[in-house]
């Protein structure tokens, strides 16, 4: 229980006195000065018994990170922020557009040299934390495909013209990112993209913390791309930037204003504002159309990429200019032009992570300025990827039409010496080098990517990507994307692993004794016709009675002392690393790598020599745990890695 104390008025009256001389917006629900709005973080879940207790209301409960917008008093605040399970509580910040005053933005970050050329930004869901959009503006039409408003946090009626732009700054921002390619004033970087307007500003262009945290929970939920932040506060917030973490570590891409504040007044340090400031999101600088810097742009170390953003024309709402357009001035401009980009690096690159096209866009940028990254321009000025479309490197492939994929990569083999290959986002070869890739996959669409390794570190950008729309066996339960794939069709291909007769493998299912025998029985290529065993319990009506004798007759296997094998008992992983090493011959040993295996394990030997090999690994906690049952496809994976080394 938290004691507030016996002094709660006499500290509430001090307060009162001291927030009279400080300006804030007045966005509280009251109309006491002692009285205001708090984000509160908790460690781990919001105590809402606490809330209630000690707050005058609970305004709204956040979903992607443990806080609450509630209105306390000065004293509430400090008794919440001594409970033990709070992280930190925070008044409400004022937050602001970073624009300033009144396009050859296009030309300059050279959106007209993309390739290829029908590059839109077509299926990137980009959200706009700003003052809304103008849905009606003709250079907009179509663009809006979904929004919300979130003043209400604020204030009730602040939402009566739902997420429509009633300041101007949001429709100038997402004109620069998606403006439609038409006959009429200006054109986007991306005039196909998908705009979600997220209202975090009234009319006057202002906000709190709130309606930020509140519209970066809404840009996880709907699941965007891109989130561009024309905002910027010079106070830092915990929950502010726990939630933009969330939103990052969930595979959004964050772009944000660097501020308006100019150079430091002390050489070394940083004037970029919040939420640039934090390392999950990209920090924008401002420059003209000489590629000199914007004086008024704010610098810093934490500056990640520069674009244009001094007197550019964009659209504006009709109601505020009858005209539509209006030429503005700031870091606000310039974010939303590496947003444009980033929305073409991804429709270009759907498979790369948001953490992948930011290496991307900084390795592409122009260097300006001192070489290397810097304080005012970062990488260097925003450009259009010039690759060709599937990457440095042309790769030749063939397919066999029953899973079998072979790549040629003698060019990237001879260009870089080694390479790791991803299928997917999978890593799949580590350090390959060879003048080929063999891979193998069921029906459907693929993608690899192929990054160099030089001197032992892998390349951030892959040299060469390849989309593939393999021609292989159609199975029923399993899909290209899954991690199994690729183990489960080599067995296919092989005719060692067949299915049902629906075109199901069961991947899932927990592999018995039985079916183990089949597969090694056939994997070392056994007749398998039906016969009588040594075993009690299998007979010649048991499907797998002759890969189980040829197996026991080769030693490989020994049932139990009873005399009985138990066929429909599901395999263990020491069961598993014990049948292959023998069938296999794989060298054993005794020293033990996992803190789960010692000689009381029956098999340790087995498993030790397994995981030598590169066969099969342990888990994240350094054990093997050799009692679990494993599946179908487990059993897949193990048994393709033993019989095919270049799948390791």
């Amino acid at each position: 229980m938290i004691d507030l104390g016996t002094h709660k008025h006499l500290l509430a009256l001090l307060f009162a006195a001291l927030f009279f001389f400080i300006y804030t917006p007045d966005f509280s629900l009251a109309n006491s000065a002692d009285v205001r709005q708090a984000v509160i973080l908790f460690d781990e879940k919001v105590n809402n018994e606490l809330l209630e207790q000690y707050s005058e209301s609970i305004d709204y409960v956040y979903e992607a990170i443990p806080a609450a917008t509630i209105t306390v008093t000065e004293t509430q605040k400090k008794a919440l922020s001594m409970a033990k399970d709070v992280e930190s509580i925070e008044f409400d910040m004022p937050v602001k557009s970073s624009a300033q005053t009144v396009p050859y933005g296009y030309k300059l970050v050279g959106a007209e040299k993309r390739l290829p050329s029908t590059l839109t930004g077509k299926g990137i869901k980009i959200g706009i934390l700003d003052s809304g959009i103008d849905t009606k503006h003709p250079d907009l039409a179509g663009r809006t495909a979904g929004g919300i408003c979130l003043m209400d946090v604020i204030d009730a009626q602040a939402c009566a013209n739902t997420f429509n732009d009633d300041y101007g700054h949001g429709t100038h921002v997402a004109g620069i990112i998606a403006a439609n390619n038409n006959t009429i004033g200006t054109v986007g970087i991306a005039p196909n993209a998908s705009l979600y307007s997220i209202k975090v500003l009234d009319s006057n262009g202002f906000g709190t913390t709130s309606t930020m945290l509140k519209g970066i929970d809404y840009g996880i939920k709907q699941k965007l791309d891109i989130l561009n932040i024309s905002i910027t506060t010079p106070d830092q917030d915990s929950a502010l930037q726990k939630m933009l973490q969330q939103a990052y570590d969930s595979g959004i891409l964050i772009i944000a204003a660097a501020g308006n504040i100019g150079e430091p007044a002390k050489s070394g340090s940083s004037t970029v504002q919040y939420p640039a400031k934090y390392e999950s999101v990209i920090a924008v600088s401002s420059i003209d159309s000489s590629k000199k810097m914007d004086p008024g742009s704010s610098i810093g170390k934490e500056v990640e990429l520069a674009a244009p953003g001094v007197n550019i024309y964009s659209t504006y709402p009709t109601s505020i200019q009858s005209s539509g357009y209006y030429h503005l001035t700031g870091t606000s401009m310039a974010a939303p032009y590496v947003t444009g980009m980033a929305a073409l690096y991804m429709e270009k690159y759907p498979e790369m992570t948001n953490v992948q096209i930011r290496k991307l866009l900084q390795r592409n940028a122009l260097d300006l300025g001192a070489a290397g990254r810097d304080a005012y321009f970062g990488y260097g000025l925003v450009q259009a990827d010039l690759y060709p479309v599937e990457g440095e490197v042309k790769l030749p492939y063939t397919m066999d039409g029953k899973g079998k994929i072979t790549i040629d990569t003698s060019m990237l083999a001879s260009r870089f010496g080694k390479y790791h290959v991803y299928r997917g986002t999978s890593l799949v070869k580590k350090n390959a080098a060879a003048d080929q890739f063999v891979d193998y996959a069921s029906k459907g669409a693929l993608s690899y990517h192929f990054y160099p390794v030089e001197n032992g570190v892998k390349a951030d950008i892959p040299a060469a990507m390849l989309k593939i729309s393999n021609t292989g066996p159609a199975l029923s339960d399993i899909s290209t994307s899954i991690w199994y794939n690729r183990f489960v069709i080599y067995l296919h291909h092989e005719k060692i692993l067949q299915g049902y007769q629906n075109n199901a493998i069961r991947p899932t299912s927990k592999i018995t004794r039985g079916e183990a025998a089949i597969l090694i029985g056939k994997a070392l290529g056994y007749d398998g016709a039906v016969r009588k065993t040594r075993f009690t319990d299998v007979t010649d009506q048991v499907l797998a009675s002759g890969y189980i004798e040829q197996l026991a007759q080769n030693k490989i296997i020994t049932g139990f002392s009873d005399k009985t094998f138990r066929p429909y008992d599901e395999v263990s992983r020491a069961e598993m690393a014990i049948l292959i090493a023998k069938a296999y011959k794989i060298k054993t040993s005794t020293v033990s790598t996992m803190k789960d295996l010692s000689a009381n394990v029956t098999g340790y030997q087995y498993i030790n020599g397994m995981i030598n090999a590169g066969i099969v690994t342990g888990f994240a906690d350094n054990t093997f745990r050799p009692g679990m049952k494993i599946t179908r496809a487990e059993f897949a994976k193990f048994l393709s890695l033993t019989m095919n080394p270049d799948m390791r």
